[in-house]
């Protein structure tokens, strides 16, 4: 039994392929018998197998040619108009053109990183900086290490100058932190020991009235007057008294020991807030410097 496949070789001839399975003689060698067919000159294959003319395909190339340089020329030209825009102060309508000049020609790294500098204000305010990450990543990733170099000569002295201000405010503001944390210490300290007094207070007084009108239930109705039924009533309206009161309590003590739990945790007042704030700009300060250090 014998398989026949047929194949177009690279240089135009047709390939017959003769396998010998194990049927014949057991050895499975291949023997290919090749066969000229005339070529098409002048003709080449679309990948749809189309056959067109080489005047046809160079016309088309050069089309296509032509359309990419023109996008490439508008893309220039609307990026030219969102540095006009950016200099005169108006973001939003710089940004908008840089997104543009973008969308004609994104291989170009310039109106990516103009994105980036709309929303950090032109690398001074990093509070926009998530909004801009893809626009971040194509910059660098499309920027050479001449470019980047250019980059960093422009922004490296002041970006330093500012991590080195967010680290200093940083250590201020942390400072400041653990001064007012420890000046509200003992005030803190002396609510929570009170809410938990008054809630040990409230809640044993609750139990005892509590067991007493449990105690005097069972002898109401033995007792022919009312000597046992009013202390058993009084028992149980002062153990409501007390329950809801211990419920009181224990609400203010839990926001007292709250407290006292933020009070011993650094950054929990305004000023520790701002010093978060503050190593989180540094950080971010810090890993651009990287990107635009590394070559």
């Amino acid at each position: 039994m014998e398989e026949r496949n047929l194949e177009l070789d690279d240089d135009g001839k047709l390939k017959l392929k003769k396998a010998k399975t194990l049927e014949s003689d057991g050895s499975g060698d291949a023997e290919d018998i090749v066969i000229e067919v005339p070529g098409f000159e002048g003709f080449a294959q679309d990948d749809d197998g189309t056959l067109r003319s080489d005047n046809e395909l160079a016309r088309r190339s050069l089309a296509q040619e032509q359309e990419r340089q023109g996008r490439r020329e508008r893309a220039e030209k609307t990026f030219e108009e969102a540095e006009r825009l950016f200099a005169e102060g108006d973001l939003d309508g710089a940004g908008e053109k840089y997104l543009d000049s973008a969308s004609l020609y994104g291989a170009d790294w310039r109106p990516w990183f103009g994105v980036v500098r709309v929303q950090t204000k032109d690398l001074t305010d990093f509070s926009g900086i998530y909004e801009c990450e893809q626009a971040y990543d194509k910059a660098f990733r499309r920027m050479n290490a001449e470019e980047r170099a250019g980059l960093a000569e422009k922004y490296v002295p002041s970006l330093e100058k500012q991590a080195a201000e967010c680290a200093q405010e940083s250590a201020r503001l942390r400072e400041q932190d653990a001064a007012e944390r420890e000046a509200a210490r003992p005030q803190v300290s002396e609510q929570y020991k009170k809410a938990l007094r008054r809630m040990i207070v409230t809640a044993v007084l609750f139990a005892v009235f509590a067991a007493a009108a449990i105690a005097l239930a069972p002898f109401v109705r033995s007792v022919p007057d009312a000597s046992i039924l009013i202390p058993c009533v009084i028992c149980a309206a002062a153990a409501v008294v007390l329950f809801v009161m211990t419920a009181v309590c224990l609400r203010f003590f839990i926001s007292a020991k709250l407290a006292r739990s933020r009070n011993l945790r650094e950054g929990t007042t305004a000023a520790g807030m701002r010093a978060r704030v503050c190593a989180e700009t540094e950080e971010l300060i810090r890993s651009v410097l990287e990107d635009l250090k590394k070559q």
